[in-house]
C-alpha cells in the first residue's frame, strides 16, 4: 500500500495538531522539557550528564543546557564535578526539583488522563504504537525498506 504525500503531510500535521493539544499552558512552572530531564534524573540517577540527558531525550545539546540551566537556577538540580575529568560535571535532583516536578507531571499528564478517560482503549492503543515507533526511531531506522522518502 502506497501512501500519497497529500495524505501523508494530514497525518503528519495531526501528529502535531495532537502533540500541542497535549501539552498544557504554560502556568509558571515547569515546561515540559524540564520535567523531562528531571524525571530521567529522578529514574535514572546514573545517567547523570548533560551528554547523557541529551543521547537518551533525543533533545539538542543546546535545548538540554538551556533547560539545565534553568533548572539550576530553579534550585532544582545541582551539579558535582566529575573526580575523573574536571572539565565534566554530573547533576543530581534537589528536593526542590522532585516537588516541582510532582507538580509539573501533574499538570503535563492531565490532559493525557482526560483523554485516556474519554476514548479509553483507542487511546492505550495509540500510545503502544507510539511506543513502538519510538523505538523504531532510536534504532536509526534500520528496518526501513529504502532510503527514500516518497
Amino acid at each position: 500500500m502506497q501512501i500519497e504525500w497529500t495524505e501523508m503531510v494530514h497525518y503528519q500535521q495531526q501528529v502535531q495538531k495532537l502533540t500541542r493539544l497535549l501539552l498544557p499552558p504554560k502556568q509558571g512552572g515547569l515546561t515540559a522539557s524540564e520535567c523531562e530531564l528531571l524525571s530521567r534524573l529522578y529514574l535514572k540517577p546514573e545517567q547523570n550528564t548533560p551528554a547523557i540527558l541529551s543521547q537518551c531525550s533525543g533533545m539538542k545539546k543546546e535545548a538540554v543546557s538551556r533547560c539545565l540551566k534553568t533548572l539550576y537556577e530553579k534550585g532544582c538540580v545541582h551539579k558535582q564535578r566529575d573526580t575523573a575529568d574536571e572539565r565534566s560535571y554530573q547533576l543530581f535532583i534537589t528536593e526542590e526539583g522532585l516537588a516541582a516536578l510532582k507538580r509539573g507531571y501533574e499538570n503535563i499528564l492531565q490532559p493525557f488522563y482526560d483523554l485516556w478517560r474519554s476514548a479509553g482503549e483507542e487511546f492505550e492503543n495509540f500510545l503502544h504504537c507510539a511506543d513502538k515507533l519510538a523505538v523504531h526511531i532510536e534504532k536509526g531506522r534500520t528496518e526501513t525498506i529504502d532510503d527514500k522518502v516518497l
